[in-house]
């Protein structure tokens, strides 16, 4: 008794019609001058389709110049000190919520608590918002005051 595997039906078409030929067009810009005359012409064509997705974000792809600056495109130069300061009040946020064990750090499996650490991360926090104070707005101003409340009073209740 022979324990052969089976070949998928897909493989032994490939192997019957030598024309046939999958092409996976999620990645391609423009299609080759043959695949527009094979969508033109009635006959339908065996052709892995694109997930639905990724047809509609094709559809609704917005030009680069309209959706701001890159990763690439922006540097540390780009950036002014207050832009810096945003993005590390941002870090010391999520570090405080971490280190008093009310959220999980990412990659880690289980939480964990360092209330020195916490304590540490919500008075740079107010550090830093301090010296932001300057360049916010009302909004910024008590949407930064509201997380620093929130941060000292999980401090206090963990404490």
């Amino acid at each position: 008794m022979s324990f052969r595997e089976e070949e998928p039906e897909e493989e032994r078409e490939e192997e019957q019609d030598p024309s046939f030929r999958k092409v996976d067009k999620r990645h391609r810009a423009e299609p080759e001058p043959e695949e527009q005359q094979a969508a033109e012409s009635s006959e339908p064509e065996a052709v892995e389709e694109a997930p639905e997705e990724e047809a509609v974000a094709r559809e609704e792809a917005v030009p680069a110049e309209e959706t701001g600056p890159t990763d690439e495109a922006v540097t540390l130069g780009d950036l002014s000190v207050y832009d810096t300061l945003r993005f590390a009040a941002g870090l010391l946020i999520q570090q405080a919520w971490i280190q008093m064990g009310v959220q999980l750090a990412p990659g880690a499996a289980e939480l964990k608590q360092d209330l020195v650490q916490a304590k540490v991360a919500i008075d740079s926090l107010e550090f830093v918002v301090a010296k932001l104070e300057p360049e916010l707005d009302e909004h910024e101003q008590a949407e930064y005051e509201s997380i620093l409340a929130n941060l000292r009073i999980n401090y206090v209740k963990k404490a």
